[in-house]
């Protein structure tokens, strides 16, 4: 099983592309080795796929998460609105490839191994699947929704992410920004998102399970925080 690294502070192929990222720590000597057999396992896909038929890629979905408590909680037709924006990503995680940085500043786009559904679908619906779930009050008290129920005043969450990849020192990192605006528009509170997961395995199926943990945990722990902020409703007084 898999530990992530939380952190959610608060405040009131052919040939892949790569990028540039600001520069981030250098590992410890003692993980060089175990992460340095994941990156080659990462780029040793990335070659095969520029190299042969496509049948060495993927595509691949986020694992789905386990919340028997969303489809059985009910909540009142006049109870709060709490409407949940589309995940907003960097632009170059929208190519629809999965992401892994090579060294401390250079990205890199997989060829031959994507997302099979927009990851920014994927991970909205992920979202609103955990926050539904969320026990947390006075969260569990509020009508969530997308922004299909465009119209009606309610509360509003929106979430950025600028990292969503896997990394050389053998984790993935998923990182950006959360802000909670009440019903009169005013921010309520907004802090920022940062989660590291050790893969456990090389190759890509292994990032995507890693990426789908990070997801997962930085859900529940984005609930708690929200709950913190909404204002009270009738029933959770």
């Amino acid at each position: 099983m898999m530990t992530t690294a939380m952190s959610l502070s608060t405040r009131t192929a052919a040939m892949p592309q790569a990028y540039s990222t600001p520069a981030s720590p250098r590992t410890s000597t003692s993980r060089q080795g175990r992460f340095g057999g994941l990156l080659a396992g990462l780029l040793m896909l990335g070659t095969l796929a520029g190299c042969t038929t496509a049948a060495t890629g993927g595509a691949y979905l986020l694992p789905q998460t386990t919340q028997a408590g969303a489809a059985q909680r009910s909540v009142a037709a006049e109870a709060p609105l709490l409407e949940v924006m589309p995940v907003q990503l960097a632009s170059y995680l929208e190519g629809g490839s999965l992401v892994y940085q090579t060294d401390d500043i250079t990205l890199v786009q997989a060829s031959q191994n994507l997302w099979a559904d927009d990851l920014q679908d994927m991970l909205t619906r992920q979202l609103l699947t955990q926050l539904k779930a969320s026990p947390a009050q006075p969260l569990s008290q509020y009508r969530i929704a997308d922004t299909s129920l465009s119209g009606l005043k309610g509360a509003r969450l929106s979430v950025s992410l600028d990292r969503f990849i896997g990394r050389h020192d053998g984790q993935s990192v998923i990182t950006g920004r959360w802000r909670l605006r009440g019903v009169d528009g005013s921010v309520l509170e907004e802090g920022d998102i940062q989660t590291l997961t050790p893969l456990t395995d090389d190759g890509y199926p292994a990032l995507v399970n890693s990426l789908g943990e990070g997801w997962r945990v930085a859900g529940e722990q984005l609930a708690r925080e929200i709950a913190k902020a909404l204002p009270a409703t009738a029933d959770a007084s």
